[in-house]
């Protein structure tokens, strides 16, 4: 018993356990193709990893910048913030314009379903936690130049019925093809997880004993390391087939370790089901599922640049002069004595700053003592730091009226206003791009949806999840298409992206607007009742949508017209065939009255 316990000890925990006997990967038991798989892939990230060094090198240390530990700092100066404050803005930006996805239908007979999955895709999104994915995809994009965005379908999510998802991966960590500016025209791609042997060997155990240490894992700061561990890197390799009978691309995934192979979707290495189970692919759409937000685009090149790539030799200046004040504020703050030798006086009582009286033999002790102090920097430094403040801001985007303060000795309306469109400008330029990175990776999403989601499928959709917060309730059946022979149909709907307008200025603007709306109405005697001018400030609005509002309201009140005007024929001919009701017996007694009289007359 007590061996047993000893060598349980002795056993180290969790993912620190490894194959006691490791082999070298190029034994591992694999087929022709899986071989060449292998080979392939590792020729390739060879490949790109050194192709792509320098971009990453170039993303790590914008990093650095963005963490105020930039390679040129002042060791006891401060770092100005100012790029980090513009890189801020900037995000938040982004973050007020942030867009949202309408589905269109192509045809009538889908708009209901069309109304149905922009809820569905809403949904997807609010489950994947898109607000705080937007922020990263965003911070990578301001700050690195590129934001990766992965759409996913997981068998695991809504309790083991499935639920596509997103992804947001680092660039860092992200290989696309280094010749081809456009991503879906590279030969493949590659995710990497610099991760320990005995992770993987612990996940995969069909590769246990074969995964090999690699130096992509070495030449990463990886420092925390169980004892006895080693490193090396999981690779996710996408990469296309060309089906010439079918005339398309079928994509799909192999996993590494190690130059070791854990799982293959084209030979069926590792995947329940075999080679079947993949047979057309991953996805139906044959894309790699990834989308590049770029915040500025490289010429054939596939990662972008961000704000720090254009401003950090500006920044550099900004501490460099800031160096300078500072160093001035040092020294002036110190005063230097210099005494005559022989003089009579005592340098350590001068240096004794605690003591009031000095004495010493002579006459005038400005001939054997003089105090010097620092001189006063020129301003001509100190203006020349702002000067390069305020054209960074200015020149960004990101001016003391774009983000809300005041300054720059500006006080006409006109004038302000002007400065605000420039920086709102540029904005709008970065959401424009960024819109259409979104509505590509909405199609994905589409599609997935479209593949993967059983037809007949019912989802209850509930609570505030959608962009507006709105509170929902609803029951939906997706309508899933089926198969058509070989091939999936394309998804019924044009993406449509808008903007959630999150600005205070945006949402104030359109408020006014919606007042002017109203008026409009009521003077043309078709008042909008007040709980649709409401719902309409909850959400989202657009002149489109403003308009479906007022024109459903003017044919409620054109049927609520001729039913007042059918009620008011029916209550006259209703009054009428009352009041002929009413004469009809009144003139029979006047008849027979009169018969009467007669009958007395001749008594």
């Amino acid at each position: 018993m007590d061996e047993m316990r000893r060598q349980r000890v002795r056993q180290p925990p969790g993912d620190a356990v490894m194959a006691k006997e490791r082999r070298s990967a190029s034994l591992q038991p694999l087929g022709a193709r899986e071989r060449a798989l292998v080979e392939r892939a590792y020729a390739l990230f060879d490949f790109f990893y050194e192709r792509l060094r320098d971009e990453h090198e170039q993303m790590r240390a914008a990093r650095r910048m963005r963490q105020l530990r930039q390679d040129e700092r002042s060791s006891t100066a401060p770092t100005s913030n100012t790029l980090n404050s513009c890189v801020d803005n900037v995000i938040a930006d982004q973050i007020d314009n942030m867009p949202e996805a309408v589905m269109v239908p192509e045809r009538e007979e889908t708009a209901r379903s069309a109304e149905e999955m922009s809820d569905v895709v809403s949904y997807v999104l609010y489950q994947t936690g898109w607000p705080a994915k937007y922020h990263t995809l965003m911070e990578d994009a301001v700050v690195t130049g590129t934001g990766v965005a992965q759409v996913y379908w997981d068998d695991d999510l809504e309790d083991g019925e499935g639920m596509a998802g997103v992804l947001v991966w680092h660039p860092e960590d992200f290989y696309p093809d280094p010749t081809a500016e456009n991503l879906q025209d590279g030969r493949a791609c590659f995710k990497a997880t610099h991760t320990s042997v005995a992770w993987v060997e612990e996940r995969y155990p069909q590769a246990r004993g074969y995964v090999e240490e690699d130096r992509y894992a070495e030449e990463t700061v990886f420092d925390d390391m169980p004892e006895g561990d080693r490193r090396t890197t999981l690779l996710e390799f996408w990469y296309k087939r060309f089906d010439p009978e079918a005339r398309k691309s079928r994509v799909h995934m192999a996993l590494l370790a190690g130059r070791a192979l854990l799982y293959s979707t084209e030979t069926g290495f590792g995947v329940p089901g075999g080679e079947d189970a993949y047979r057309e692919g991953v996805y139906a759409h044959g894309l790699y599922p990834f989308t590049l937000y770029r915040y500025r685009t490289v010429w054939r090149r596939p990662f972008g640049t961000g704000l720090i790539y254009d401003y950090r030799d500006t920044q550099s200046a900004i501490d460099r002069y800031q160096k300078y004040i500072d160093d001035n504020a040092r020294q002036s703050s110190v005063q230097r004595h210099f005494i005559r030798k022989g003089s009579g006086v005592n340098p350590d009582e001068v240096a004794d700053m605690s003591r009031t009286i000095v004495e010493w033999e002579g006459n005038d002790i400005r001939e054997v003592l003089q105090t010097v102090q620092a001189a006063p920097l020129n301003n001509q430094v100190y203006q020349m730091m702002q000067y390069m403040v305020d054209t960074m801001k200015q020149d960004c985007g990101q001016n003391q009226f774009s983000r809300g303060e005041g300054g720059l000795g500006v006080t006409a309306a006109l004038a302000i206003q002007a400065l605000q469109e420039a920086g709102n400008k540029i904005t709008r330029w970065h959401t424009a791009s960024f819109k259409e990175s979104f509505r590509e990776m909405i199609e994905q999403l589409l599609w997935v949806l479209s593949e993967y989601l059983q037809p007949g499928r019912t989802l209850r959709i509930v609570g505030g999840w959608d962009s507006s917060g709105n509170m929902r309730d609803r029951i939906i059946t997706l309508l899933a298409p089926r198969d058509e022979g070989d091939a999936l149909p394309r998804p019924a709907y044009t993406v449509r992206v808008q903007v959630q307008k999150n600005n205070p200025l945006q949402v104030q603007a359109d408020n006014e607007f919606l007042a002017q709306v109203a008026q409009i109405c009521a003077q043309s005697g078709q008042p909008l009742p007040p709980e649709a001018v409401i719902r309409l400030m909850e959400g989202y609005r657009t002149k489109g949508s403003v308009l479906r509002a007022v024109e459903q309201n003017s044919r409620i009140n054109a049927e609520l017209a001729r039913l007042t005007q059918e009620n008011e024929a029916m209550r006259a001919a209703l009054g009428a065939a009352a009041e002929r009701a009413a004469q009809a017996p009144r003139g029979e007694e006047d008849a027979m009255a009169g018969e009467q009289d007669e009958k007395g007359e001749d008594a």
